[in-house]
């Protein structure tokens, strides 16, 4: 039984990323453990904070809270976790504590109470707080200080001590780093931290495979093959501290992402959006522009005319667009008629609305074609992007390796990032009670009889929906190619 977790995101990074250059100790990891080739993220929206959060509490954001960058909650106050004045104010520890979500912290903890917990991150504070969650030990991340030092703080209420923050090499005098660069002082910063803390827990967010590599590049192989060569590299750092320390081999390796990144032909202008509300006569609250289109209304009753105006502009590069009702049974989304689509995918469609239907989940939805996205504000040179239902938006890497875990093999199992703390904390030994998702039996050595015919169940239900994503997201990108 491990005694140990490293959990790393590489944020947004591709399955393909896991096969390019050469990566000794990544492939060493993989011929030790478990790798998924049908992963997926399984929320909306795919985006950062969601998929951490959901990283952490093996939850959905109906049920952990965390719906994305910004939304409208129930009582209209409108939350923007991208700004880190709302992170640091404790926003995000307080949705997730309202929501009432364990964490892989706390159930940890629970079972181990002197355990630390560490999370952190280079510059994506929004990546760090959730995964972390209320219940870590320390939460660290980079930020510039007065002087434009590159420089490693906290998030308040979660400071390590100053021999961590402070020490020699973790900082740099300034701010614009080469490729890798980021990436490596965060993965610096979990060393540092463990030689100091020695702790059982670490969740590092490794940022640039999602910016700029994912957004700005597209997700260049050239690029992608040097930053993983360069992460190999200080995956080898980590885990020669670990074997100093004389721990790994009691350390269990989880190596994933929070989110697919779709490349762009297309950007959907987004006055689609905006104009459809204001035809409608009503007022959004806020709207969030990505691979999907996202809108809260002042007046939800005009939901289904906004869809239908969305709908009636005929853009060729919109999938698909739902409106919300609000049912005694709860939230469900309805598809606005106009727009046909396979049966296979409304029912994909609909698993993934699932994951945020709730009092805060937006009153209309626009799903883009594989290729395509909404134009956020200062992102038409955008060349990738993620947050919506597409297979590339969704589809993620994922490898389990260490004690405990099956050797040398490669999975078809369509597992989720909700299923990554189950079953994480069932190979340390505790408890992942009140958890949306499913231990991945087939990456236990010994799993019980009960969990691989839960996984086996779950999988006759998640089959169709990554075939029928993948299968679309390879139908529009033939249909495009012979029409070229």
């Amino acid at each position: 039984m491990p005694k140990y977790l490293v959990l790393i995101v590489l944020d947004g990074a591709e399955p393909e990323y896991f096969h390019m250059g050469v990566t000794p100790h990544l492939e060493a990891l993989r011929l030790a453990g478990i790798e998924y080739d049908q992963s997926f993220a399984g929320i909306l929206e795919s985006e950062t904070p969601a998929g951490h959060a959901t990283l952490s509490t093996g939850s959905t954001p109906a049920h952990d809270g965390m719906l994305g960058f910004n939304w409208v909650n129930g009582d209209n106050s409108t939350i923007h976790t991208f700004d880190p004045n709302v992170v640091r104010a404790g926003t995000v520890e307080r949705i997730m504590q309202q929501a009432g979500a364990p964490t892989i912290a706390s159930a940890f903890k629970q079972k181990y109470p002197k355990a630390k917990v560490v999370a952190l991150s280079g510059h994506k504070y929004y990546a760090a707080d959730p995964l972390g969650g209320p219940n870590a030990d320390y939460i660290m991340y980079y930020a510039p200080d007065a002087h434009n030092h590159y420089v490693p703080t906290a998030i308040p209420g979660h400071v390590p001590p100053a021999s961590v923050l402070n020490a020699p090499g973790l900082s740099t005098a300034t701010t614009t780093l080469p490729p890798g660069g980021e990436d490596h002082l965060a993965m610096k910063l979990a060393v540092h931290t463990f030689q100091t803390i020695h702790q059982q827990i670490t969740l590092i967010n490794v940022p640039e495979f999602d910016w700029p590599l994912g957004h700005v590049y597209g997700g260049d192989p050239v690029k992608a093959s040097y930053l993983m060569q360069s992460f190999d590299k200080d995956l080898g750092m980590l885990e020669r501290a670990y074997a100093k320390a004389g721990v790994l081999d009691k350390t269990l390796f989880v190596i994933t992402a929070d989110h697919g990144m779709a490349p762009l032909k297309y950007q959907i202008p987004d006055q689609v959006l905006d104009g459809a509300v204001t035809k409608a006569g009503a007022t959004s609250a806020e709207t969030t522009y990505s691979t999907g289109g996202y809108i809260w209304l002042q007046n939800p009753a005009a939901a289904q005319t906004v869809a239908n105006n969305v709908v009636a502009q005929h853009n060729a590069h919109i999938e698909s667009v739902y409106y919300k009702v609000t049912t005694k049974r709860g939230d469900r989304f309805v598809r606005a008629g106009g727009l046909d689509i396979p049966p296979l995918v409304e029912s994909a469609n609909q698993y993934l609305l699932s994951s945020f239907a709730g009092g805060n989940s937006p009153d209309v939805v626009a799903m883009c074609m594989e290729d395509s996205a909404f134009v956020a504000q200062g992102a038409a040179s955008w060349k990738g992007n993620h947050g919506g239902a597409t297979w590339n938006s969704q589809h993620m890497p994922l490898l389990i390796s260490g004690p405990g875990v099956v050797r040398g093999v490669t999975s078809a199992s369509p597992a989720r990032l909700e299923d990554i703390a189950p079953t994480v904390l069932t190979l340390m030994g505790a408890s992942p009670r009140r958890m949306d998702g499913s231990v991945l039996a087939d990456a236990l050595a010994h799993p019980t009889g009960e969990q691989t015919q839960t996984q086996a169940t779950l999988n006759l239900q998640l089959n169709p929906v990554v075939q029928a994503l993948s299968a679309q997201s390879q139908g529009e990108l033939s249909a495009e190619a012979a029409s070229e």
